[in-house]
């Protein structure tokens, strides 16, 4: 079964439904509001998917669940089939969502007794994930990525300097917010830098499916530094959650060679993790077995959407610096030429009944920056940057 227009163009309301984008965020802007905020999608997800939820509701009871090789070996197979990489079964570890691998991480397998646990991460970046460190406490350092809004690019030396003494890198490919996918040159020069030091690092790759045709093509870390895979050093993180627009259901396959996946499974017992959603694991395989042609589909729509709300924003915000990303369906957009602060944005929002991801989300240094995510019928999207940039222009 493949994608129809009509799934990536018809309204798909979600007020009422305990949403995080609309029933909290969106709340207090009204029933015309349009939420180009938080990174889920406002299509449904592919048949199969829903096929698969839909017959596990049928039998009525929804009992205690457990994880079996099932789930890895989907998901060793789409990432081989999607991506020319994949890892063993063996070292496939089911964690509901990438942040509690992070708090796995920090707070029961990397702390050591003679100083905090030393986090180093690309700036700007996604927030769950250093709040998670923050709240461990430790020691985060921050490495600011060059030109953000336009051709984000790494300042090696800084993240040399910061990577010394580190014990865990978050590395996030594509990158969230910018939307850059790491070449392979760049991940060789990271690996260089990993192979002088002793960190971890955590590969967040829950985007990679949302590559731009004729694009930068998406490579796994791993793939790029074989010798660090099979050491043990590189944590790879994969989820139909955000491709299939079924994150609330919470389903990541942690991947790691050797005994550190040992000591996340006793880190996740620690931490209460026991027994996955009821719907988890059937929709996770029905994604990774039967998705293929939707993702296809999916990623053109998402591409014109992209190309779409980029022309429009040139014409109404000429000013404004937008990012062209590699992959995500993410738009990271530098308005210093509009606002002055973020609650210049938040007025604009209020105004247009219009939602967005406000930059300090994802760094302090980004006060005039916000996020736009384009995954939503293009109507609803190009409606909702117009109304946004006229109260912006306003203001």
């Amino acid at each position: 079964m493949t994608a129809t227009d009509e799934d990536f163009s018809r309204h798909l309301s979600r007020w009422g439904t305990h949403s995080a984008k609309w029933d909290l965020l969106a709340k207090d802007l009204g029933e015309n509001a349009i939420a180009l905020s938080v990174a889920d999608m406002e299509f449904v997800s592919c048949p199969e998917v829903r096929e698969a939820i839909a017959d596990a509701a049928a039998l009525g009871a929804y009992g205690y669940t457990e994880v079996f090789d099932d789930f890895a070996e989907a998901a060793t197979a789409w990432m081989t089939r999607r991506h020319g990489w994949s890892c063993e079964v063996e070292d496939v570890h089911f964690f509901p969502r990438v942040v509690q691998c992070v708090a796995a991480l920090v707070d029961h397998v990397l702390p050591r007794d003679d100083r905090p646990v030393r986090v180093v991460t690309l700036d700007p970046a996604y927030s769950p994930l250093l709040e998670v460190c923050e709240r461990a406490g430790t020691d985060l350092v921050r490495v600011p990525m060059r030109d953000t809004a336009a051709s984000a690019s790494i300042d090696w030396e800084a993240l040399e300097e910061a990577l010394a003494d580190a014990d865990l890198l978050l590395w996030t490919n594509p990158h969230n917010p910018t939307g850059r996918i790491w070449s392979v040159d760049e991940q060789r020069r990271l690996a260089e830098l990993l192979r002088e030091c002793r960190a971890l690092v955590l590969s967040d790759d829950i985007h990679c499916d949302f590559e731009r045709p004729g694009g930068q093509r998406y490579s796994a870390l791993a793939s790029v530094a074989k010798d660090l895979w099979m050491s043990g050093r590189i944590v790879h993180c994969a989820s139909p959650g955000k491709t299939f627009n079924i994150a609330g259901l919470e389903a990541t396959a942690i991947c790691v060679h050797g005994p550190l996946g040992a000591e996340l499974e006793a880190a996740k017992r620690r931490m209460g993790l026991h027994n996955p959603n009821y719907f988890a694991i059937p929709a996770a395989i029905a994604a990774w077995t039967k998705g293929d042609a939707w993702v296809d589909a999916l990623a053109k729509e998402i591409d014109a959407n992209l190309e779409a709300a980029r022309s429009l924003l040139a014409r109404l915000l000429p000013e404004a610096r937008v990012s062209d990303p590699d992959g995500t369906y993410l738009l990271w957009i530098d308005a210093s030429a509009y606002i002055g602060s973020e609650a210049d944005l938040v007025r604009a929002e209020r105004a247009a009944s219009v939602t967005v991801s406000p930059g300090p989300d994802f760094g302090p240094a980004y006060d005039r920056f916000f996020r736009i995510n384009t995954a939503l019928p293009r109507q609803e999207l190009l409606e909702g940057i117009t109304r946004l940039a006229g109260a912006l222009t306003r203001n």
